[in-house]
């Protein structure tokens, strides 16, 4: 079965909205074996979503709307798909009392113009909309479907799965599920995943292996996707290539699918029973607040302290003059004397620094330092990125974070044993 959303909406193209219904459709369509050959954006025009629609149903069995079911008079995906199916609009009862009860239970008072919300293509199967104002329907056309869905996030998914999913997988005659996996990888870029695995990705026909570099948080993502008549059948399918991978990219897999690598380590931390205490500049103005916002930090997390002058790691941390420079805290030798001050003012376990200096011209790198202190000494990672290099606040915040990983997984410095229950391990 072939598919193709169109997502409606002028603020799409103009990029003041980020199309993430698009995303996210795709993704529950994948679960059930349904092919999306197609994604288009188009404004708020009658003419050029008639035409967009028209086009769609020439190449896919099932076109998904998202958008333009609003009550307002550039809400035109109901028109639109009225004049390309030949079906006149007609009031729904049923859907009108719906909205009515929706504005009651909120407490606010309706419009007379969400009274246009009710109309819906004659002979149009309804979907109610119990999550907000926008009723969807879906007009059949032999053996061929439009599905139109609010453009609304909470209430695009709530239709997909409570209706449109189900539909699909009934009315279609939908056999085969598929079943994806996601693997999460830091510290090693998409080229390197490549080569350690590329003859599974060349070989992978079920299950399928895709590679996505996310470069805004620092990311490789390995989609495993296989495809099965049972659910159990495909996640067994996926498992046995799962283990292969991790046996290759070993411990740069943090974790999987909704795991993120914040939670991963907090609850790395919270296992061995380390405390940590950090220090940043005001360039790593996110690293405390990253560790803080990790579940359960008020067991690990001593101190989370910003230094903005030289004079103050002398004055708070006891650092002699000198080593932090004159004018700003850079450097090995200073992100090192910082870690080790954190460490020792709070007697926590391990102590972590991040300093650095953004460029300010083309021919300057970004820069940071990173340093953990712990029982045995300090370690130090210089990191450079050009210029042109964009989120780099996430990058070293995740490097910083990293390398209190990597020890945690090395070993826990009391009792000289793995100190493990990391998913990368399981």
């Amino acid at each position: 079965m072939k598919a193709e959303i169109v997502a409606v909406g002028t603020e799409l193209l103009l990029g003041q909205i980020v199309d993430t219904n698009s995303a996210y459709i795709a993704q529950q369509l994948s679960t059930i074996g349904v092919d999306l050959h197609f994604k288009s954006v188009v404004g708020d025009n009658l003419e050029r979503i008639q035409g967009v629609l028209r086009s769609a149903l020439g190449r896919a069995d099932v076109v998904i709307t998202t958008g333009g079911l609003g009550p307002t008079l550039d809400d035109l995906t109901r028109e639109a798909i009225s004049g390309v199916t030949g079906r006149p609009l007609v009031f729904n009862p049923l859907l009108f009392a719906q909205i009515q009860d929706f504005f009651h239970r909120v407490g606010r008072k309706m419009s007379e113009n969400n009274r246009k919300q009710a109309f819906i293509p004659e002979g149009a199967i309804p979907i109610e909309n119990p999550v907000g104002t926008a009723p969807g329907f879906i007009v059949e056309e032999g053996n061929q479907a439009i599905i139109a869905i609010p453009g609304v996030p909470h209430e695009m998914r709530d239709f997909l799965g409570r209706c449109v999913i189900p539909y699909l997988q009934k009315k279609m005659g939908l056999r085969e599920v598929i079943v994806s996996r996601v693997l999460k990888l830091f510290g090693i870029g998409e080229s390197l995943v490549d080569e350690r695995i590329q003859d599974l990705i060349a070989n992978g026909k079920n299950p399928t292996i895709g590679l996505l570099a996310h470069t805004q948080i620092g990311e490789i993502h390995i989609r495993l996707t296989a495809k099965a008549k049972e659910k159990a059948e495909a996640q067994a399918m996926n498992l046995a290539l799962e283990r292969e991978i991790r046996e290759r990219l070993g411990s740069f897999i943090f974790g999987a699918d909704e795991e993120t690598f914040e939670g991963v380590l907090g609850a790395l931390l919270r296992t061995c029973g380390l405390t940590l205490a950090a220090v940043e500049t005001h360039f790593g103005s996110s690293l405390i607040q990253t560790l803080k916002g990790m579940k359960g930090s008020e067991k690990f997390l001593r101190l989370g302290l910003t230094v903005t002058s030289p004079e103050m790691g002398e004055r708070w941390l006891k650092i002699p003059a000198g080593i932090l420079g004159k004018n700003q805290i850079i450097g090995q030798g200073a992100t090192g004397a910082l870690a080790g001050a954190a460490r020792d003012l709070t007697g926590a376990d391990l102590g972590l620094a991040l300093t650095g200096q953004l460029a300010q011209e083309k021919s300057q790198d970004h820069v940071i330092h990173v340093a953990l202190a712990h029982s045995r000494g300090v370690e130090t990672l210089e990191q450079r990125w050009p210029h042109a290099m964009r989120y780099v606040e996430n990058r070293m915040t995740k490097m910083a974070l990293a390398q209190v990983r990597k020890y945690l997984l090395d070993q826990d410095p009391r009792s000289s044993l793995p100190c493990g229950s990391d998913s990368s391990r399981r």
